[in-house]
């Protein structure tokens, strides 16, 4: 068993206010009038799985839109896609698995898994995982020959590999630029050279201190006012030594006979003896200060020009000497890069040769599986064209490169070869619906009910291998004729044998051939227009196949959908 999808709630979504649809196991087909309102189910489904819905989905005057979609989970076994995705989001794998999403009539909106908040993005990789659904725009994108290869890579099974020669190929590229950014700027780094040696020379040679502005503009005070300074100096000694001293020492004899009176003086005492000593200390360092400061001419003339060397250079490079410093640190750094320019430019080219040789390798392999997957796709297309009535319809995947001077070199080959972000190949589905026509490009002679078919033999063949639980075709067999259709049924009742199936379509003999019939319709309550769908009984699909023939519900009408339901069951059976 696999996961299937087992109900459908949608409210409030476009023209849908409250709808539940129940889906069982195999082959679901969904009729209606044109404009019934099936594609908007369909639409419904992709807002649950994760697609971008805008405030339009919201149904007019409602708040918002919610879509929840319920997949019963088969237990746990090995190691499916959809297995490793739910472990890598950290949700528990259980025995169903909501999907729900709700948009507001802003465009903003919430998406939850069994309950959980999750990204939209989270939501949609699970969808991924759980519902393919081509439609009819997807359905034609595969004309483009840009599509065509992925349509091949996903037969094949190749994402993977495909995806690792992307990153080889972007590492590759990369490792170019880089090159060929350090070889454009060799010039401009040599002709700099000359200049970041003189700068570096010019604040290195200064020898430059960060303190050292500081304590040179103090020391050209001093000596700019060393006159000054020894008068001041010699009339403070005086005012001490000739006064001060003298009062204090008969003060001190005075404080001694007070003491020995008065024992409470005592500590007064010893704070005057303190003051004497410390007036003392004072007298002899402003005798010795007065000593030391002498004028010193060419010490000032000297400092006066070395202040003059660091306002240059701070003009030059820096608003303090700091940074002066700093930038002649940053001004090295670049210097040494470039005078190693030439060793990281042999260094770019030796990374340049490796990632173009494990890009290259990765590309060869990944193109040998891809001729071996394009015969067996050949083979896959030629049985279902086959099957689907196109007997005399050739196909081919053709594979091919193309040489190129500035290509990605393939060691095996020993050539370079054009190359995307693909890898080296291209791919285009040749096809001819005449005998005697050659086969020439799919997007060359795409028109009619034989491409319909073609494309519906296209999607069938990539089903085959696709792993995705749950398939839906929303009218890709528009264009097919009712000679068609019954070969076409039996092709998506065969897809049901592996996959849950759902498909829209107009077709009696399609509808005929499916395990549950699901009729969609307008209905119009109190003024507004909604949305209906009902399981149809043996009887009441009698009805509705009759009219899907005939268009009314006649006798004849009736017989002949019976009969076209019976040889339908005998064909299953």
């Amino acid at each position: 068993m696999v996961a299937m999808l087992s109900q459908l709630r949608v409210d409030d979504f476009a023209i849908i206010d409250h709808l539940l649809v129940r889906f069982e196991p195999g082959f679901t087909v969904l009729t209606g009038e044109t404009g019934a309102g099936k594609s908007i189910i369909v639409d419904a489904l992709q807002a649950a799985l994760g697609a971008r819905m805008g405030a339009s989905s919201v149904r007019t005057g409602a708040a918002f839109a919610s879509v929840e979609a319920v997949f019963d989970l088969p237990e746990r076994e090995g190691e499916s896609d959809l297995a490793v995705t739910l472990r890598e989001y950290g949700i528990e794998h259980e025995p169903q698995l909501i999907l729900r999403r709700e948009i507001t009539g802003a465009g903003r909106g919430t998406s939850r898994i069994n309950g959980r908040a999750v990204p939209l993005s989270v939501l949609a990789s699970v969808g991924g995982e759980l519902v393919d659904i081509h439609g009819q725009s997807e359905h034609l994108s595969v004309l483009r020959r840009d599509r065509q290869l992925q349509v091949l890579d996903l037969y094949g099974g190749l994402v993977e590999q495909r995806t690792a020669v992307t990153q080889a190929l972007r590492a590759y590229v990369q490792a170019r630029a880089d090159l060929e950014a350090l070889v454009a700027g060799r010039r401009e780094a040599e002709r700099r050279l000359d200049l970041l040696r003189f700068q570096v020379n010019e604040i290195e040679s200064a020898e430059l201190r960060s303190d050292e502005e500081e304590l040179l503009a103090a020391d050209r005070s001093r000596l700019a006012n060393a006159e000054r300074l020894q008068i001041l100096a010699r009339a403070a000694y005086d005012a001490v030594s000739d006064q001060a001293l003298e009062a204090l020492a008969s003060g001190a004899a005075a404080m001694i006979e007070l003491a020995a009176i008065d024992p409470a003086l005592s500590s007064l005492h010893e704070r005057f003896q303190s003051t004497t000593y410390e007036l003392e200390d004072v007298a002899q360092e402003l005798r010795r200060y007065g000593d030391t400061v002498e004028s010193d001419p060419e010490r000032l003339a000297a400092i006066e020009n070395r202040l003059d060397s660091i306002t240059r250079l701070k003009r030059k490079y820096g608003a303090t000497v700091t940074e002066v410093i700093q930038f002649g640190v940053d001004v090295r750094a670049e210097m040494e890069e470039v005078v190693n320019l030439e060793d990281r430019i042999a260094e770019a080219e030796r990374h340049v040769d490796e990632t173009e040789s494990h890009a290259g390798s990765l590309a060869e392999a990944l193109s040998a599986a891809r001729r071996g997957t394009a015969q067996r796709f050949t083979a896959a297309m030629s049985t279902a064209l086959r099957g689907l009535g196109l007997k005399s319809t050739g196909f081919e995947a053709e594979l091919g490169q193309a040489l190129s001077d500035d290509g990605l070199f393939l060691p095996e080959r020993g050539e370079r070869v054009a190359y995307t972000s693909s890898g080296v190949d291209t791919v285009v589905f040749l096809v001819s619906f005449n005998p005697g026509e050659p086969l020439r490009p799919l997007d060359k002679v795409a028109s009619g009910g034989e491409t319909s078919r073609f494309l519906l033999a296209l999607k069938s063949v990539l089903a085959d291998a696709d792993r995705t639980p749950t398939l839906v075709f929303d009218e890709v067999d528009v264009g097919i004729g009712g000679r068609h259709g019954t070969v076409v049924g039996e092709r998506l009742r065969a897809l049901a044998l592996s996959h849950q199936v759902l498909s829209i379509t107009h077709l009696p003999q399609v509808a005929a051939r499916g395990d549950q019939h699901l009729s969609v319709s307008k209905t119009v309550h109190q003024g507004r227009t909604t949305v209906q769908v009902r399981t149809l009984d043996a009887a009441d699909r009698v009805v509705e196949i009759a009219e899907m023939m005939s268009g009314t519900g006649t006798e004849t009408a009736r017989r002949n959908a019976a009969e076209l339901l019976e040889a339908a069951r005998s064909v299953r059976h």
